[in-house]
């Protein structure tokens, strides 16, 4: 396995950001089927990368990466790390709630429109 270049990384923060922009959109939208695709893909690219395996389980440390890459990783890992009733398994939509909770554009600008 190689590891991902710095251009790689930096193109991959980018498709991070723009993602997240448009799963903020979607949220206000209540568009959840996109969200999910929209999701999915975003981690599918994350894997690619060798960020994470195919359990979502971080393989690296998220504080050696961007912003938006390390608050993904770390929302992932948080996650993860929450009890579950009865063992369910990890949705996409609750990683998504961790992760839109954690940025700020949507803490201060979308966040307070929902009420």
């Amino acid at each position: 396995m190689t590891q991902p270049s710095i251009e790689q990384l930096e193109a991959l923060e980018a498709e991070i950001e723009q993602t997240l922009n448009t799963l903020i959109n979607l949220e206000l939208e209540e568009n959840f089927p996109e969200m999910n695709t929209r999701f999915a893909q975003l981690l599918a690219k994350v894997q690619a990368a060798q960020l994470i395996d195919y359990k979502l389980d971080v393989l690296v440390d998220p504080q050696a990466f961007a912003t938006e890459t390390c608050i993904l990783l770390q929302s992932l890992i948080e996650a993860k790390s929450r009890p579950h009733k009865r063992q369910r398994l990890l949705t996409h939509r609750m990683i998504l709630k961790i992760w839109l909770r954690k940025n700020q554009r949507f803490i201060n600008e979308f966040l307070p429109q929902m009420f």
